[in-house]
């Protein structure tokens, strides 16, 4: 069976929390997993990963060889070699130019490529709202979050699925801090109701609960308008990432 979500997630969870050295160890521990069981785009995704986390931490003979062995792989995610820190820091190596020249990329791929980032920066700012909008809510009910699904057009690189894998560990990252701040907020609302000290009324606890379904439709409706949608007849021939725009 291929390394999947699941072992994905769990490697990665250090870095969403900050702890970059603790995100490098796991990644490089489910390494010899990825090359035995794949797949070979999950084993690229790992590869680049550790090539950004070695930069990040300074280490730029290390972070080039993952970079080397992650577009020997196929990988091809331009618009990560182009803005991921870590990246920029491998960029001062001699040997950066060699191995960034043999990064080809459709410009199908490119358009998704975009998408995926944008929809994670969308869910970011999404997270902060949730989090302002549930300051003082007093309804015990929990926090419904949409999000776009992941598009599912055969990609022509490796860089477009580890980049989907990326996006769904952010959603479930997502969903998982909701969760935690609903238990949060809603046990806390019950201790105060059960010892009798809570000052809400039935039509303030109604009031909340409608404004929470109203501002969760609005946050389906901007889901559902943030849809990936192909542009028809782009091509799907690979062209050098050096001879693209870059943003």
């Amino acid at each position: 069976m291929e390394v999947g979500f699941n072992e994905l997630y769990a490697a990665c969870q250090p870095i969403v929390y900050g702890d970059l050295v603790r995100g490098r160890q796991a990644l490089t521990a489910l390494l010899p997993e990825a090359w035995r069981r794949g797949p070979r785009w999950g084993l690229a995704m790992i590869h680049a990963m550790l090539a950004d986390l070695h930069g990040r931490l300074g280490d730029v003979p290390g972070g080039i060889e993952h970079f080397r062995a992650a577009v020997d792989l196929g990988w091809n995610d331009c618009l990560s070699i182009w803005s991921d820190p870590g990246f920029a820091a491998l960029a001062r190596s001699p040997h950066f130019a060699a191995v960034h020249a043999r990064v080809w990329i459709s410009p199908a791929d490119l358009e998704e490529l975009r998408w995926l980032r944008a929809e994670a920066a969308a869910i970011s700012q999404e997270l902060s709202w949730i989090a302002a909008e549930n300051i003082g809510r007093v309804d015990h009910r929990s926090t419904d979050v949409f999000h776009c699904p992941l598009p599912t057009r055969t990609p022509d690189g490796g860089g477009v699925p580890a980049a989907r894998m990326s996006l769904a560990i952010m959603q479930r990252v997502g969903l998982d801090l909701v969760a935690a701040s609903d238990i949060s907020r809603i046990s806390g609302q019950i201790a105060v109701d059960a010892i009798g000290t809570s000052s809400y009324a039935q039509e303030d606890l109604w009031r909340s609960a409608q404004l929470a379904d109203s501002r969760a439709a609005a946050r389906r409706a901007s889901a559902e308008a943030r849809a990936f949608r192909p542009t028809p007849g782009l091509s799907t021939v690979p062209v050098p990432a050096t001879s693209l725009q870059r943003f």
